[in-house]
């Protein structure tokens, strides 16, 4: 009997090259993400460094000009937070939506995957059974053989 050939060999092997594409673009989108938080974690440490500073600079005693400068850095720092926790938001999203595909595409490799055991477990059969009727023949053979 000739070997076992997967009938959708071709097919399986470029849904598995569609999910190594999604998982890298997974990837990159998660590093995307993770940049993103570091910002925010910066900004926090840059936010809670300038009310130290502020805090120290009042006890001292300091100027008006002062304190609107620390005051500035302060709103400007907070408005950056803002728009890297939207962005964060978004980047999310991004992962999230990123994470279905790959699923997906993680899926349909499995169903091929599934198909080919089927398969296989079909040809295994068949050659068992191709083997019984050889042996069943070649038994056949042998008595009329003798009996002749």
């Amino acid at each position: 009997m000739k070997k076992f050939e997967f009938s959708l060999s071709h097919m399986r092997d470029y849904k598995e090259r569609l999910l190594d594409e999604e998982k890298g673009a997974l990837q990159r989108v998660k590093s995307e993400r993770d940049a993103i938080e570091d910002d925010i974690r910066r900004l926090d440490s840059e936010f809670a460094q300038l009310s130290l500073e502020l805090v120290k600079a009042q006890m001292k005693g300091t100027t008006i000009v002062e304190l609107r400068k620390y005051s500035a850095q302060l709103d400007n720092v907070r408005l950056q937070q803002e728009e890297r926790k939207k962005a964060l938001a978004k980047a999310e999203h991004r992962v999230e939506k990123q994470m279905k595909v790959v699923i997906a595409a993680n899926q349909e490799v499995s169903k091929l995957d599934k198909l080919q055991e089927r398969q296989y477990e079909e040809y295994r059969h068949q050659v068992t059974k191709a083997e019984e009727d050889r042996i069943d023949e070649f038994v056949a053979q042998t008595l009329c053989r003798v009996a002749v």
